[in-house]
């Protein structure tokens, strides 16, 4: 991934910066002044492994760390982080934007540098940098559920094979009840004289159970019967191997794997954080599955949360598919493993829909360029 090469080449060459940060500036040497040693006010939320933030008792931030903050370091001399008062990530919202977004526009921070995702209404109200992450918006959703060993009985054959089946049941036994009554002559110990078609049915399932038995038919019976027998050894035979498999070899079915499973699902919700990009691709699809979770979320507005606090409880306790940056997911389920020693979260097959990353600054910036440049460098 882009984002993983950028930040072994900033590890290769940048010192840590800014005691706010817990980077140090003094000892940070790149051969030339970069930005005119401007001291800069950088907007961050915190989204591992971007970035990671560490407060102090009074609330402040007293350091932080990730590979965001390393490209910072490289790029600036002088800066100091600040977050937005609301957690927002940027949305218009009742006529006004708010968030990291609503900071640069109103001129508070010289730059929005977080996993921030890239959007056509975010681009007309402040300049993007080049990207420096494709990273999907993902779903988080609870593990997998294992699959009941009583459904394994019918599993060994498709929905389709399991009808042909019975209607070749019902089929051969008709012929074999019409063929009793054209020939007047069949005689077989198992049937006691009987010549209704449900004694040949019952007849087929017993060949079926235990083929071997002898059978004193005329030939046109007897050819139906050594095939109908044929084919009963070739079916209890596989299906005998394939539902050992299926026993033995245990299967999980995962909640949801595509976002119209999601919108299809009566299980599973959708919980989003509020003010991000994908409540707002939400709330805007006017039709399909982005419309129905849209539609979703607005029945049921505690869906929408203002922090990321107990996400991962809320996911798998809930049985809810959290929207985010898949990175910043998969360090989530890694930190969830290591805290409760259980696989209690997965990420669904097929993301929300692609995303990429950059930092954000005021339009017509003149930073946009150096900021670019520098990129382009790393």
């Amino acid at each position: 991934m882009v984002s993983f090469c950028i930040l072994l080449l900033v590890m290769t060459h940048a010192t840590l910066a800014n005691s706010n940060s817990g980077f140090d500036s003094t000892k940070k040497t790149i051969g030339r002044e970069l930005l005119n040693g401007r001291h800069l006010v950088i907007g961050i939320i915190d989204i591992p492994p971007y970035v990671l933030i560490q407060h102090n008792p009074l609330k402040n931030i007293s350091h932080v760390d990730g590979f965001v903050p390393h490209i910072i370091s490289w790029m600036a001399e002088k800066f100091e982080y600040v977050e937005p008062p609301d957690g927002a990530f940027g949305a218009f919202v009742n006529g006004s934007w708010n968030g990291l977004v609503g900071l640069v526009v109103r001129g508070k921070i010289d730059i929005v540098a977080t996993a921030l995702s890239v959007t056509y209404p975010r681009s007309q109200v402040v300049d993007f940098t080049f990207s420096f992450s494709d990273d999907p918006m993902a779903l988080l959703i609870p593990f997998p559920q294992l699959e009941s060993t009583i459904s394994a009985i019918a599993k060994p054959f498709q929905h389709e094979v399991w009808i042909g089946i019975g209607l070749s049941f019902l089929v051969a036994s008709v012929v074999l009840w019409v063929i009793s009554r054209i020939q007047q002559n069949i005689h077989h110990q198992s049937l006691h004289g009987t010549t209704g078609w449900f004694t040949y049915f019952w007849f087929l399932f017993r060949a079926v159970i235990n083929p071997n038995e002898v059978i004193n038919f005329t030939l046109a019976t007897r050819l139906i019967i050594a095939a109908w027998c044929l084919m009963g050894i070739v079916f209890v035979n596989s299906y005998t191997s394939s539902l050992l498999s299926y026993l033995l070899a245990p299967t999980f079915l995962p909640v949801i794997s595509t976002v119209q499973d999601l919108a299809d699902s009566h299980i599973v919700q959708i919980t989003s954080l509020k003010h991000t990009s994908a409540d707002s691709a939400l709330f805007a699809a006017t039709s399909g599955s982005f419309a129905k979770l849209g539609a979703s979320l607005r029945a049921h507005p505690e869906n929408l949360l203002e922090t990321l606090d107990n996400i991962e409880d809320i996911v798998f306790n809930q049985r809810k598919a959290f929207p985010y940056q898949e990175t910043s997911l998969k360090q989530r389920i890694y930190d969830d493993f290591k805290a409760t020693r259980q696989c209690r979260l997965s990420i669904a097959k097929d993301p929300l829909f692609p995303d990429q990353i950059a930092f954000a600054l005021p339009k017509a910036s003149p930073l946009t360029t150096d900021y670019n440049y520098e990129y382009v460098t790393l």
